[in-house]
Formats: structure tokens, sequence, C-alpha cells
């Protein structure tokens, strides 16, 4: 059970964006993209997500190609949390929850109540229920995005599916402390779920990160585990500056001079 691209192009406008790039997420890891701005993470992203269709390649979805999916069997499957999501009217912090729930075929408004406060409770968003959404903070709009995200792929206990999430960033406008319980979170639903999370802090990427996936140009130059990718060699050469890499507490530790 995967998410996978398969040796996938992207070319907008006569530019290529993405080229031969096979990535697979699997449910149980959580999986990191990194790269300098322009390597093309947040188009692979936007591959997976089913949001728009690859050049050439093909994506898929446990088998499926991801285009022959209805919308509402896709929404039940996978979550995104794009970088910015622009909200022009006055809803609620609840009715952008509610607007996560698909699952309306199957359970009652009752259950809808319910995972939206047990939801709202683990990713500590209570207060922030009956406030206008135009109104927070940026970082606040982050932690009820993916709120609303972690409503979109709930599933009882009784059931053990596999579920993706899809994350752009969703830490950019957080503080350390917020920062921190989004990416435990996201380690402690991974059971079933199979994560892919854009990161610019690579030190974020070596510790919360099962499999890294480092993109330049449009290619993934290197996949594996966070010793493997992030050595001073590869990261320098990428990025295009000097890059220091040491071991602390089995992980790597990224800086520069």
């Amino acid at each position: 059970m995967t998410l996978r691209a398969e040796n996938i192009q992207l070319i907008r406008s006569n530019r290529e964006i993405l080229s031969g790039v096979t990535v697979d997420i699997k449910p149980a890891f959580v999986h990191a993209v990194i790269g300098p701005n322009g390597a093309g993470k947040s188009s692979l992203l936007t591959m997976l997500a089913g949001e728009e269709q690859p050049s050439g390649g093909r994506v898929e979805l446990e088998g499926i190609c991801i285009d022959q999916l209805q919308p509402n069997e896709l929404a039940a499957k996978r979550a995104v949390m794009s970088q910015s999501i622009d909200v022009v009217f006055d809803f609620s912090v609840d009715q952008i929850l509610e607007m996560g729930w698909v699952h309306a075929r199957n359970w009652g408004h009752s259950v809808m109540i319910q995972v939206i406060e047990m939801c709202s409770q683990v990713c500590g968003i209570e207060s922030l229920r009956q406030r206008n959404y135009r109104t927070l903070s940026g970082g606040e709009q982050q932690r009820v995005q993916f709120c609303r995200a972690m409503i979109q792929i709930w599933q009882p206990e009784t059931e053990a599916e596999s579920r993706y999430l899809l994350l752009d960033e969703p830490t950019s406008s957080l503080d350390v402390a917020h920062e921190l319980q989004l990416l435990n979170l996201l380690r402690q639903s991974r059971e079933t779920t199979g994560i892919l999370i854009v990161l610019h802090d690579l030190n974020l990427a070596a510790h919360f990160a099962d499999t890294i996936y480092l993109l330049h140009d449009g290619r993934v130059v290197a996949r594996g585990n966070p010793e493997d990718v992030m050595t001073s060699q590869q990261l320098s050469d990428v990025y295009g500056t000097e890059i220091e890499v040491e071991e602390r507490r089995g992980r790597p530790y990224i800086y520069t001079h």
C-alpha cells in the first residue's frame, strides 16, 4: 500500500519543473522532501495530491492511477495542507474544520462533532474554534488547517485502512513550541498514515523524518535515511554553500559557517 509517483515529468510554459522523479509514500513512515528554492518540492506535492496531472509518468494511489479516482474517493484517502490557503469569507474556525469532514455518507452529524472536538483537543486549538478564521495569525491559521487535514483522514479505531497526509511547509509560521507539537503529532499518527512533508528546515527534517528525498533542479539526487542523504558533501553541492553535518543523538545536525 503506497502513494507512488513513478518517473514523473512536469513541464510548465516550456520549462521542465520535474524530471524522472520517483517517490514512494508508505504508511507508518514520515517522508521529508528537502532542497533549495525552485527545486520542485511543492510541484511534486501537487502531483502526488492529484491536483495537477504530470506531463509524463504516472501517480498511483494503492495501485490505481490517481486520475481514475473520484474526488470523494481521493478526499477520503489523502489530505493536503498547502503553504497558503486563501479564505475570502468570514468563516469561523469550526466552519473551516467542518470542511474537512468527508465522511457524511457513512457517519452522522453527531460523529462529526465528536471527531472535531477530539482533533481540536489533540491539536490544541479548542480556544480558537469560535473565532473568525481570517482574524487569526498566520501560525494559528496553520494549526487550524493541520487540524482540518487530520479530520479529513480520520477513521474509526475499528478500521485500519491506509491514509496519506501531504503537507507543504506546515511549520513556516509556527513558533518553536507549536512547531515541535505539530511534528510530534505527525510521528504519533503515522501508524496507518503515510506522511510526506516539505521542509526548508534541514534539522527538523533530520530529526523527524524516516526517509529523506533531496531534490535539485527537478530531480531526486538522493533518497534514503537522514544519515545517508544529509552529508556535508551532498548538501553543500545542492545548496551551493558550505554546509557541515555532525551526528547528535544518532541524527545528523546541520549548520553553516
